[in-house]
């Protein structure tokens, strides 16, 4: 093995809506670098079927720079192009990360290209990996999974930067948003699809009894069903709905607001909850995958996934009582810098490099 290993961080998607593609960007950034080479094998867009021209120009580069490893986040069709062309350039390790799964999709339909996807890509792609982790303890006992159980390396848990300053930025955001002192700012940070769970938040909303008071629920993200999200969300009384589309910011919007909400109806470890617990939000989250793992150790409440009676009646408080929200956004800070922040990420990151570049997995 070299000095300097070289890894190929593989990544899909469009900055700032794509948690796997930030994590990329994290560690790249890192100390890491220093210990490990880094080649960057990127893809923009979705590929939707088999994209020969992509695997050609992959499998180019992997035989050109021959990587010790290959690291694949995700599995999905994107996921499968990336180990395939590490299979094809007989690359000898290739570790996949499994952050989602199309089987878990409730919206859209069963197409035959999700079946194929769910039957054929996803379970090819883990079959071809030399190595498998996940990033939440949900996602490793999950039956898929642990049918590779021999090629299982352990829990990479996301790891998300903590701001120091979010004090003393925070009247400037707010100000900058046109929000007052007193008004009380929710925030979803998510890609605009229904399995966020965008229908369950809109009638909570609406469950709300009237307050004294501005409230404003802030939308960062975008996807394909924006258009009917943004119809739900519509004349929601008593509260202001801004929708922002993707953002590059939105550590600032995190820091301007009270409250994170997230309704999803299915979620491993989600970058975007533990980036408003690093940021003091008090969280309401609907009680799937990873999401219990974070929340049981405080930080926020937990409801019933697609349950708007539930996420209702655990919001309203929060809305009223800022001393609540301070206590339980520093419970929440702790459960980050204890157990999700980068350094944390890096370390199980590292641990898991040298073990398979070791030939101890």
């Amino acid at each position: 093995m070299r000095a300097r290993p070289i890894v190929v961080q593989h990544s899909a998607g469009t900055p700032g809506a794509n948690g796997p593609l930030t994590a990329v960007g994290r560690v790249l950034d890192s100390p890491l670098s220093e210990r490990y080479e880094f080649v960057r094998m990127h893809q923009v867009g979705g590929n939707g079927g088999l994209n020969v021209p992509l695997l050609r120009q992959w499998v180019r580069l992997l035989r050109g720079v021959r990587p010790d490893l290959v690291h694949v986040r995700g599995l999905q069709n994107e996921g499968f192009h990336g180990v395939l062309a590490a299979r094809l350039a007989g690359c000898p390790r290739i570790l996949v990360t499994v952050h989602g799964t199309v089987r878990d999709l409730r919206h859209g339909g069963h197409t035959w290209r999700r079946t194929m996807v769910v039957r054929g890509a996803e379970p090819a792609t883990l079959r071809m990996a030399s190595h498998v982790a996940t990033v939440c303890e949900y996602a490793a006992d999950r039956d898929f999974v642990r049918t590779h159980a021999g090629k299982f390396v352990g829990v990479i848990p996301n790891g998300v930067p903590l701001p120091t300053d979010v004090d003393a930025v925070r009247s400037s955001r707010r100000a900058a948003l046109g929000l007052a002192h007193d008004d009380v700012a929710m925030i979803a940070v998510a890609r605009l699809n229904w399995d966020k769970g965008f229908g369950v938040l809109a009638d909570a909303l609406r469950r709300l009894p009237p307050r004294p008071g501005r409230r404003v629920l802030l939308v960062a993200g975008d996807g394909p069903d924006r258009a009917g999200i943004a119809e739900a969300l519509a004349d929601l009384h008593g509260i202001e709905v801004r929708l922002l589309g993707n953002r590059l910011d939105v550590p600032d919007l995190l820091s301007a607001a009270d409250i994170f909400v997230f309704p999803t109806l299915h979620e491993n470890l989600s970058n975007a909850l533990l980036e408003a617990m690093a940021h003091a939000l008090p969280v309401v989250a609907s009680a799937v995958g990873g999401n219990i793992e974070v929340l049981r150790q405080g930080g926020g409440h937990l409801v019933p996934a697609g349950d708007p009676v539930a996420f209702a009646t655990a919001l309203e408080p929060l809305l009223d009582d800022a001393a609540e929200r301070r206590h339980l956004g520093e419970t929440g800070r702790k459960v980050v810098h204890d157990a999700y922040s980068l350094p944390v990420m890096l370390r199980s990151l590292d641990g898991v490099y040298r073990r398979i570049l070791e030939g101890a997995v």
